[in-house]
């Protein structure tokens, strides 16, 4: 008899228990959502998860992202569908730092409960550090929570990528050849050439000049004359 009665008395117990935490009656869940957004470029904000969708970045840019948490579970009594002891966890890629604590390279927060349909947001900013021109930094966030009775873990992930652009840099102008000096050629002035003069003035010295020859000519034949 005293078997049978602490065998009720446990199967009593158990039953308690049931009635309390119905096996599948906790029902939390979990959505988390990843955006990006090149806040230096003026983009719009996108969900992107694959190379195709990647938000481009130069290096330099700051980026902003922005993590929305749900739990899109039905409501129910007893908050058999909250979600709790929810922890975010986003690991930055290389190729970026978080402004706010450029040796922070995980970024853990503690989002105690979410109720059913409740929706958290968390954002926070970086620089693009990565030199790399068509690299793809992928960066990957992820939730896990649970249920009250710790019988229901979920945890969900999303991930936002972000494509590096590297500027061309113009290349430096080429210094142009020296021309050879042409040397310089002498400016030669020419003098003009005098014109044999026909005036008046002219005749007048021509004829003195004739008049003399004659003269000594005659004197030269006189004298030949008397000498003999």
């Amino acid at each position: 008899m005293k078997k049978v009665s602490i065998l009720v008395a446990a199967i009593s117990v158990g039953a308690t228990l049931i009635a309390a935490h119905p096996a599948l009656a906790w029902h939390p869940e979990v959505k988390v959502v990843k955006y990006v957004q090149n806040v230096t470029a003026g983009g719009a904000r996108a969900d992107a998860n694959t190379n195709t969708d990647a938000v481009a970045a130069k290096p330099g840019d700051t980026l902003k992202y922005v993590i929305e948490v749900t739990n899109p579970a039905k409501a129910a009594d007893n908050k058999w569908n909250d979600l709790v002891k929810v922890t975010l966890t986003d690991t930055l890629p290389a190729g970026v730092e978080l402004t706010s604590n450029t040796a922070t390279r995980v970024i853990t927060e503690k989002l105690d409960r979410l109720t059913p349909g409740q929706k958290v947001t968390k954002e926070y900013t970086v620089k693009v550090t990565s030199q790399t021109n068509g690299a793809y930094l992928d960066n990957n966030v992820c939730v896990e929570g649970n249920s009250e009775a710790n019988d229901a873990y979920r945890k969900d992930c999303d991930n936002a990528i972000v494509k590096v652009k590297v500027p061309e840099q113009p290349k430096p102008e080429q210094p142009k050849p020296e021309e050879p000096k042409k040397e310089e050629t002498p400016v030669v002035e020419e003098t003009p050439a005098v014109l044999p003069s026909t005036g008046p003035e002219a005749f007048a010295v021509t004829g003195l000049g004739i008049s003399a020859a004659a003269y000594g000519a005659v004197r030269a034949a006189r004298s030949r004359m008397l000498k003999k």
